[in-house]
């Protein structure tokens, strides 16, 4: 989905560093024990799985449910451990990024402690961190995720989408150089996904760190991803790297062209249509026509 660009690169471009300072994920498999219930079968969830992009991207990983999306990035974090393989992001293991703070993560769950307010809720990760606020900051965060008035108010008098603004920003307080976002919008609806969709770009505009999103939305991750990595049904595979090659900033007008509908259709066939093969590793650079896949047959 890309093509030969010989103009001056974007800042946007520009801001991207070199292939593999990302996410680099190596020959990554993982095999959970299923039980009792069925014996203690084992179930293979990753398999193989090996992909690259570069730092200060925005990668979804996108695919059925059972796939192993949520395994990937649950690895990444350091919540779960790879049977095989490697995961390195920005050049750091997953324990190194929670040591040296240097990770952010949001799940579907904001998980907000009831009993806290928004700002005592942000500034969470700080205190288990054993890291002083610095209120200048929670004060920065609150007006860029847009609850500047509800500094105070508890999660309970929120909303929904409210509350995921308030997970993004806890996030966000460490200042992390690595984002994890685990379906963030998923349990919301189609209005607020969409505008929330438009906020996360903008906050991770100003707020730019590596991003891998898990989603089950097409259409969410054309419009916020620099690159797409599409999944087989389990065990879980890359069927292809995908590179979205449409300019920045983003607007809601461009999910109405030919060109977001003609990656939209590629991504829906790959998952729908029975498309590509699987690859073993995949490697794409936003903004370069740089892409290397090995393929086997599925």
């Amino acid at each position: 989905m890309s093509s030969v660009d010989t103009t001056e690169p974007s800042a946007e471009k520009r801001r991207i560093r070199p292939l593999g300072t990302g996410i680099n994920i190596e020959h990554l498999s993982k095999v959970f024990s299923s039980g009792a219930m069925r014996g203690g079968e084992q179930v293979k969830a990753l398999d193989d799985v090996s992909l690259k992009t570069s730092e200060g991207s925005f990668l979804s990983l996108l695919g059925p449910s059972g796939c192993g999306k949520s395994t990937i990035l649950r690895i990444i974090a350091g919540l779960e451990t790879a049977s095989e393989g490697t995961v390195l992001m920005n050049s750091m293991s997953p324990k190194d990024l929670q040591s040296q703070h240097e990770l952010g993560i949001a799940f579907q769950d904001s998980a907000l402690l009831p009993w806290r307010t928004v700002e005592s809720n942000i500034k969470l990760p700080l205190q288990v961190a054993g890291i002083k606020p610095d209120q200048s900051a929670v004060d920065e965060l609150i007006d860029l995720v847009g609850l500047r008035g509800f500094e105070k108010a508890k999660p309970a008098t929120l909303s929904g989408g409210m509350r995921q603004r308030v997970s993004i920003a806890r996030a966000l307080v460490v200042k992390p150089t690595a984002l994890l976002l685990d379906e963030p919008f998923g349990a919301l609806d189609d209005m607020t996904r969409q505008r929330l969709n438009m906020e996360l770009q903008r906050i991770w505009t100003e707020k730019p760190a590596t991003t891998l999103m898990v989603t089950h939305g097409i259409a969410e991750a054309v419009f916020l991803s620099d690159v797409v990595a599409v999944m087989s049904p389990r065990p879980g595979r890359i069927i292809e790297l995908v590179e979205i090659d449409l300019p920045r900033p983003r607007h809601p007008d461009m999910l109405r062209t030919k060109e977001f509908h003609a990656i939209h259709d590629h991504l829906s066939g790959l998952l729908f249509g029975g498309g590509a093969g699987t690859e073993t590793e995949a490697t794409v650079e936003p903004g370069s026509d740089d892409e290397n896949t090995a393929k086997e047959p599925v």
